[in-house]
Parts: C-alpha cells; sequence; structure tokens
C-alpha cells in the first residue's frame, strides 16, 4: 500500500515539476517605459496569448494571437475589446 502511494507521489512530483519548469522556460516578460524613461508596464508572452500588467503590476488584460493571422485583444474583465490583422511582410 506504501509502496504504491510513494510511487503517485513521485510519478506527480516528476509530472508537475516538469510541466512548471517547461512553462516558466517559455514565458518571456517584457517591461515597457514611457518617452521620459519611467517604467510604464509589463507584459509575459506565453506563446499564443499575451498578459499584460500596470505599472503596479496590477493585471489590465490580455491578447490572443489566432490562427488567420489576427490578434484579439481583452480587458481585464475579460470582454473583447478589438482586433488587429498582421501585416507583416512574408519573407
Amino acid at each position: 500500500m506504501y509502496e504504491l502511494l510513494f510511487i503517485t507521489t513521485v510519478a506527480l512530483l516528476i509530472t508537475f515539476g516538469t510541466g512548471n519548469s517547461y512553462a516558466q522556460s517559455r514565458d518571456q516578460q517584457r517591461s515597457f517605459y514611457d518617452r521620459n524613461g519611467s517604467f510604464s508596464g509589463s507584459s509575459i508572452d506565453h506563446g499564443k496569448d499575451a498578459s499584460f500588467y500596470d505599472r503596479n503590476g496590477h493585471f489590465s488584460g490580455s491578447a490572443i494571437r489566432n490562427g488567420d493571422g489576427t490578434t484579439s485583444f481583452y480587458d481585464k474583465s475579460g470582454h473583447f475589446t478589438g482586433s488587429s490583422v498582421d501585416t507583416t511582410q512574408r519573407k
């Protein structure tokens, strides 16, 4: 009985430990500054979506990159606020 509990615990630690380290290594944080050089906020890019925070660290919204080349934007309450189209020239 204890052997099964031990094996299950080790398996869960390996699974969740690996998952968290993968998520942290793929997330990229970026800081933004105003024209005077003062910190104005940050974003964390999670791959297909990004979260935005104001200068006090409060969540202010998110953006999701869709498969059709558009990006959808949402406010801090999760309400859709608009979208954009990728106009980058293809190589």
